[in-house]
């Protein structure tokens, strides 16, 4: 279907599945794009429909005990009347197209209840781990690592085609793996990567979208206004809120430490060391005392486990480690 202005709110429902279907069309994706970008709640809205996953494999192949009973619970949860079950046929999902894109979105949000109903000629690959990464493997063997809270999605069935993974929330480390087809390309919005033979990581928020290539070279775009092109140590960033795109040395030496455990501190202080941290390991930490926040690390750290690298921490920073509650505390010696 086509549209030419931005959409109402049901036909931007309508453009989500057809999206997640893998049956949009070039204009109506742009559209979509837009509209998501005209406000937070549309953003926000297309992430709840997106991040359904692959915990509840094709529901319509389920017809045990266990998938009667998710939908009596879902049945209870909707009506509000736990005794009142609702009977229903199940269906292979790869058929399901729901007929009320409220009921749809009703469903989405339902919380404990995650189905992977828009398969369609899409593969929807969500990370929902509060902390850890998740290794998958493209038809084409380009390797990704998906950061806790990322979501990705392409076109399954075409894929040696159209060699296109969508970015639509998080972060994701690429290996690209060289082809003699069509080239790879990653769509983060209305940014284009294209890949020269390359590994890079990439990183979306609601305020930019950052590209490190570690190795190789890729194209960054923003439609048909700007362009950089990046090498290995490089790092561009698409700034939303101005709609600027640059590119300089990339400064983080850190950038995929959430994805390999490997953290480099040269007399760092340790506010920013615990805020690394933090971000590598998924974990809250809190750093109490003066003296120790005047306090700077140089280590070299690859560990698996927050609890061993802050086992070395606390040994070069001379503190103590404790926990509280959910929160690990440092605290200098008294």
């Amino acid at each position: 279907m086509t549209h030419r202005s931005l959409p109402t709110e049901e036909l931007a429902h309508e453009l989500i599945i057809d999206a997640l279907e893998g049956t949009i069309s070039p204009e109506d994706e742009e559209i979509l794009e837009a509209w998501k970008m005209a406000a937070p709640e549309n953003e926000q809205l297309f992430r709840d429909f997106a991040s359904i996953q692959l915990n509840m494999e094709k529901l319509g192949d389920r017809c045990d005990p266990s998938a009667e009973q998710s939908w009596k619970v879902l049945d209870s949860k909707l009506s509000g009347t736990p005794h009142t079950v609702l009977q229903r046929e199940l269906v292979p999902v790869r058929r399901v197209r729901f007929a009320s894109i409220s009921v749809a979105a009703a469903v989405l949000l339902i919380s404990g209840i995650a189905f992977f109903l828009f398969q369609g000629k899409q593969e929807v690959l969500s990370n929902t781990m509060t902390s850890g990464a998740m290794k998958i493997t493209l038809p084409d063997q380009t390797e990704l690592t998906l950061n806790a809270g990322t979501t990705v999605r392409y076109n399954k069935h075409n894929f040696s085609r159209d060699r296109r993974l969508i970015l639509d929330q998080g972060e994701v480390f690429i290996h690209v793996t060289r082809h003699d087809g069509n080239q790879f390309r990653l769509h983060i919005g209305d940014i284009k990567v294209e890949d020269i033979g390359t590994s890079f990581n990439v990183s979306r928020t609601e305020t930019h979208t950052s590209v490190v290539v570690e190795e190789g070279k890729v194209a960054m775009k923003h439609g048909n206004d700007s362009e950089v092109m990046l090498t290995q140590g490089m790092r561009g960033v698409f700034y939303s809120g101005n709609g600027t795109l640059d590119a300089a040395v990339n400064t983080d030496i850190n950038y995929k430490a959430w994805a390999d455990k490997r953290l480099t501190f040269n007399a760092t202080p340790a506010e920013e060391v615990v805020s690394q941290l933090q971000k590598v390991y998924k974990s809250p930490l809190i750093l109490r005392g003066d003296a120790l926040r005047l306090k700077k690390l140089t280590a070299n750290l690859h560990y698996q486990t927050l609890d061993s690298a802050l086992e070395v921490i606390s040994a070069s920073l001379q503190c103590k480690v404790t926990k509280e509650q959910n929160n690990y505390v440092l605290y200098g010696n008294p």
